[in-house]
């Protein structure tokens, strides 16, 4: 396919949305053509996250989460850092799990020690080892 055919086929489907819902789907179209690459012309889904500014494709933290430990169910998964990088990374999971919650079941439970600005500074050992004794008492 040349760069016509390929923009008359992004136009066919655009054609099929909506107006408003296809004005913004266009935002996300575009032909592939490796002389606009050197352009600064850029698809808005290929922007580059700002650190600290939460995106709907979420944070590598959370993907590499839900990738490693999704599937793996009989384990209390500790995110050691900030409490919303614990619930987003855990709340955000599509992995289906059976079992019963809290004994052969933590997938559903957000373990977190969250971690302050003090504790990058100070260091947070003593806060994971706290927690993980808590969940030593709580699940033996």
């Amino acid at each position: 396919m040349n760069r016509q055919e390929t923009e008359q086929l992004i136009q066919e489907v655009l054609e099929v949305y909506p107006e408003a819902a296809g004005k913004q789907r266009a935002k996300h179209l575009m032909a592939n053509d490796p002389t606009l690459e050197k352009s600064n012309k850029c698809i808005v889904a290929n922007k580059k996250a700002l650190p600290g500014v939460m995106t709907a494709r979420g944070c590598a933290y959370a993907g590499a989460k839900g990738v490693v430990w999704g599937p793996v169910k009989d384990v209390a998964n500790i995110s050691h850092g900030p409490i919303g990088c614990g619930q987003f990374s855990r709340a955000g999971r599509r992995n289906y799990i059976t079992g019963h919650s809290g004994v052969n079941v933590f997938g559903d439970m957000n373990f977190t020690s969250d971690f302050q600005e003090k504790d990058v500074v100070f260091g947070g050992d003593k806060k994971l080892a706290k927690l993980i004794a808590e969940i030593d008492t709580l699940f033996p």
